[in-house]
């Protein structure tokens, strides 16, 4: 039996291949997959990497799990398992990403970049919030925060604040208020969050401090949603999650990635018991 895990998203995938006894035989990177957005692409990509590592050997000795985002649609995960040529588990890309973190052990995940997830995990239970995308939600995530300084801005724009420096610097950019809403319509949720980084060198400006006040606000209100008593470890993930991450609770380090906890569900004889 081999075993074959993959880590896949909308920038690109990851993909290991190890033996019965957990040493690595293949490893290989691949193209983007979101089975929410073009299902027939991630497809293609999913299995063309997947066949790339498992070379001539026999389809049925693998095992592979899958972590891929917008597998939480309804129907999604079941078609992609059925369409690949050997047995596969898909499941969210937050749950590989919980279980390489984590281990099998009890704690709380906060992944912030471009956006946003938080799950916890209890007695092998798991609980994950957000991850609703850019136009619903992700919220405290790189492009939330991009977003929320623009909105902040047109705020000032409006009079209810003074137009900060910081403000007058990203209006001059981006050609005054109509070339703000220009973006808004064009842009993508990483090009709002590439925004977050004209805070970096003016913490003190009010449109920033305004910014991170909210942001620490939506990840007290998503780890707090997730927290027991006594307060679980937060593992701070992404771009973004060591530099937002909070002092309130207990911090751990992630014990792994998600491509570790695929490998890991993979050679796990629970996910293969059903």
């Amino acid at each position: 039996m081999v075993y074959l895990a993959i880590d896949g998203g909308g920038s690109g995938c990851r993909a290991v291949l190890c033996d019965a006894e957990g040493r690595e035989l293949a490893r290989a990177e691949g193209g983007p997959a979101n089975i929410a957005t073009d299902f027939a692409a991630a497809l293609e990509s999913l299995r063309g990497l997947a066949l790339r590592l498992i070379g001539d050997r026999p389809l049925d000795q693998v095992r592979a799990v899958l972590g891929v985002a917008g597998a939480n649609l309804s129907g999604a995960a079941p078609r992609l398992e059925a369409a690949l040529p050997f047995r596969a588990k898909v499941v969210q890309d937050v749950t590989t990403s919980l279980r390489g973190a984590l281990g099998t052990g009890d704690g709380i995940m906060a992944a912030i970049g471009t956006g946003s997830v938080f799950a916890r995990q209890l007695g092998g239970q798991v609980t994950a919030i957000g991850g609703w995308g850019f136009r619903l939600g992700d919220e405290a995530s790189g492009a939330w925060m991009g977003r929320l300084m623009l909105n902040r801005i047109t705020r000032m724009l409006d009079g209810y604040a003074p137009l900060s420096p910081l403000a007058r610097a990203i209006l001059a950019d981006l050609g005054g208020g109509p070339g703000l809403v220009a973006f808004t319509l064009q842009k993508t949720p990483a090009d709002h969050a590439l925004l977050v980084h004209r805070m970096a060198a003016a913490f003190d400006d009010p449109l920033s401090r305004h910014v991170l006040a909210e942001t620490r606000a939506e990840l007290r209100a998503a780890i707090g949603l997730l927290q027991t008593d006594p307060p679980l470890p937060v593992v701070w993930l992404g771009g973004l999650g060591p530099t937002l991450a909070l002092t309130d609770w207990p911090r751990a380090e992630p014990l792994g990635t998600a491509l570790d906890g695929a490998m890991a569900m993979a050679r796990d004889p629970a996910t293969w018991a059903a």
